[in-house]
């Protein structure tokens, strides 16, 4: 699979399949995500994976019951080790690295025939309490991660055309 298969083929995933993710398939994930890039080259990030049913539940609880975080067979919190650092530019940097870390993560995942689905509604200081994130650390969002229930094939994207997203200057 390419990239552009890759891109194509990757959607949100909330239904999972009762499969175990094996430990080979996570590691080979989680490399691409160590290859991502950041600013400087810093790498301010730590990759929390869950896989207990326990945790799992008690992030379920944090995630304003989302049951894709309890049912997925593995759920990876991103965390910024230094959400304070700003790029010249006033964005977030340690945010921003992590999010392309995960976007690795996704594509990735889409090439080992594994679904993916970014989860953003979740309580900071719960989810932090949960995974045993340092106060000073932030979680940047957790995404859950498994054998979809149905398969994943290239599917139309209602997305905007080009030409409405995208300026010449």
């Amino acid at each position: 699979m390419n990239v552009e298969e890759a891109i194509s083929t990757r959607r949100s995933v909330r239904s999972y399949a009762n499969k175990e993710v094996s430990r080979e398939k996570i590691e080979k994930i989680m490399n691409s995500v160590r290859l991502a890039p950041s600013a400087n080259n810093k790498q301010d990030w730590r990759f929390l994976i869950v896989a207990s049913e326990e945790k799992k539940k008690e992030l379920y609880e944090a995630t304003k019951q989302q049951n894709s975080v309890r049912d997925a067979p593995i759920v990876i919190a991103g965390v910024t080790t230094r959400p304070e650092s700003e790029m010249t530019c006033d964005t977030p940097g340690g945010i921003v690295d992590v999010t392309i870390a995960l976007d690795h993560l996704a594509l990735k995942a889409v090439e080992e025939d594994l679904g993916t689905c970014w989860i953003g509604a979740f309580y900071q200081d719960k989810a932090k309490e949960v995974l045993g994130v340092p106060e000073d650390q932030k979680i940047v969002c957790l995404m859950t991660l498994g054998y979809p229930e149905e398969s994943l094939e290239k599917q139309d994207k209602d997305r905007k055309d080009l030409e409405e997203i995208i300026s010449y200057l």
